[in-house]
C-alpha cells in the first residue's frame, strides 16, 4: 500500500496553490474540505513515467530560469516541449 501523509492548511486557495507545488515535484494531491479546514492528501505519484515527466520538466524550467532564456517548458504527447514563450 502506498503510504499517504495529511497536510492540513487554513483555507482551500491557499491548499489548491500548494497542490500544484506539490505536484510539481512529482506527488499526487487530494485537495480535501473539511468543515472550516482543508487538507492535503500527499503520497508519491504511483506513475513511474508520470514521475520521470514531472522531474524533467523541473529541471528543465531550472536551467531555463538559471540562465535566463526566453523559453518555457510544457508537457506535450506524453512527454514535453521546450518552446518560445507566447507561441
Amino acid at each position: 500500500m502506498t503510504e499517504t501523509i495529511r497536510i492540513d492548511v487554513p483555507r482551500r486557495g491557499l491548499g489548491s496553490d500548494l497542490s500544484e507545488a506539490l505536484v510539481a515535484h512529482g506527488l499526487n494531491v487530494e485537495i480535501v474540505d473539511e468543515d472550516d479546514m482543508c487538507a492535503l492528501h500527499v503520497r508519491f505519484a504511483d506513475d513511474e513515467h508520470e514521475r520521470l515527466v514531472e522531474r524533467s520538466l523541473l529541471a528543465i524550467e531550472a536551467y531555463l530560469s538559471d540562465r535566463m532564456l526566453p523559453l518555457v517548458v510544457q508537457r506535450a504527447d506524453g512527454g514535453a516541449v521546450v518552446r518560445p514563450h507566447g507561441d
